[in-house]
């Protein structure tokens, strides 16, 4: 492999991979239990398709092999993904651009979606929500006061009691 291929593959990782991001952490809409809803890959590449703004039309299995890595787009195709994303980011989020989707290396900060309407918090940190909850319906109530009582002890809810917490 020569440097101007491995370049090209560094590329593609780095697009993947912040491609990747955005998929992750773009929400459309927010279901009826509050959970985020993203977008899903043939979604995305009909949105471009059907953009008005410009002529440039993505496939979802050109699209899925550039999330996968497995293909180089045109610089076009790069600026019509980045567009759409950046149409998508919450207010005040910082701009979703082709340069950050290409630029290599770490010191390029990578656009945050730090306000979503699921009570303004991260994906991350709504999926860690969701995932506590989910074990916690399945505990007895014994455990489930015990759980109460350390999230008390680790966070004391700001003057808020927890109901069935202490004594």
């Amino acid at each position: 492999m020569d440097a101007s291929s491995a370049g090209a593959a560094a590329a593609e990782h780095v697009l993947a991979r912040r491609l990747n991001h955005l998929f992750n952490t773009t929400v459309k809409a927010v279901d009826k239990r509050g959970r985020p809803v993203r977008f899903s890959t043939p979604e995305v590449a009909t949105a471009i398709t059907e953009d008005p703004s410009h002529a440039i039309s993505i496939s979802r299995v050109t699209l899925w092999k550039v999330r996968e890595g497995k293909a180089n787009p045109t610089m076009e195709k790069v600026r019509a993904i980045a567009k759409f994303f950046d149409d998508h980011r919450p207010e005040g989020a910082p701009r979703v651009t082709a340069a950050w989707l290409l630029a290599e290396g770490d010191d390029v900060p990578e656009p945050r979606q730090e306000a979503l309407p699921v009570q303004g918090a991260l994906p991350e940190r709504a999926e860690q929500v969701r995932a506590i909850a989910m074990r916690a319906g399945r505990m007895s109530p014994e455990r489930l006061r015990m759980l109460l009582e350390m999230i008390e002890v680790i966070d004391p809810g700001g003057g808020h009691a927890l109901p069935g917490a202490g004594s």
